[in-house]
Parts: structure tokens; sequence; C-alpha cells
């Protein structure tokens, strides 16, 4: 589950779910609803391997490179076909459409930046995107 959260000139997203692969992946899906443009584009895949010092990092990197990804190639993730992370390592598939994204994200800020798992046992984070 992920919804966002208004903020000042910037985008706050915030993820729920049972694992971190998992709560990376909403954040993918989370990133392609926010550039929107779904349909009508070429199927596309990308593989995503991105180390990092820890998983708060890992998760700015890991958006940051879909950033990229829709700015120098029209891409829009919809899904992660295979996640594989060991640490705040990450091996993945993504899968979505190559398309003209309808916003872009300017960056990815450490601002509020959460990554952990909470007191239920479910995983959370929390991300601002400037928009």
């Amino acid at each position: 589950m992920y919804r966002w959260l208004d903020h000042t000139s910037e985008a706050e997203l915030w993820v729920e779910d049972e694992t971190p692969e998992a709560v990376l992946g909403e954040a993918a899906i989370a990133l392609g609803d926010l550039l929107g443009q779904h349909g009508g584009g070429d199927p596309v895949t990308h593989r995503v391997r991105l180390a990092a010092a820890d998983l708060p990092t890992l998760l700015v990197d890991w958006l940051e490179e879909l950033v990229y990804l829709a700015e120098n190639d029209g891409f829009v993730p919809e899904r992660v076909v295979e996640i594989d992370l060991a640490g705040a390592n990450v091996d993945a598939v993504v899968g979505g459409q190559r398309v003209a994204p309808q916003t872009l994200v300017k960056g990815v800020t450490y601002h509020r930046l959460e990554f952990a798992r909470g007191d239920g046992g479910d995983w959370h984070a929390r991300v601002v995107l400037d928009v």
C-alpha cells in the first residue's frame, strides 16, 4: 500500500508493506503513477542493480535510477518483475512502458527519509520528491 501526502512544492511518498522488497516495488509503482501517461506505449523492462550503505539510501538511489530512466528513456515503471535484495544491495527487473512521462521529477531528497521495520513487523518508508 502507498499514498501520496501533501507537501509544499514537493511530493511526499509513504509506503507500507510486509517486506523491504515489497516496499521498493510499491515505491516503483507509486513513481509510475506520479509520472503518469499509462497506456499506448511500448512495453519495456530495465534491470536495476544498486548497492547502498543502508536501506534508506537504497530507496533514494532506487527512485533516482527510475527517475533517470524516465527522463532519458521515457520509461514509466508499472511493476517489479523480479527483485533480489541482500542487505542494502538490490538486483531487480522493472517492467513498464516507453512513453513520454506527464510529470518529471527534479530529484529525490533525503528530507524526512525513512525505511524501517515497524513495531508490528511490517516495513514502511517515507521519501520526498522534488517535482
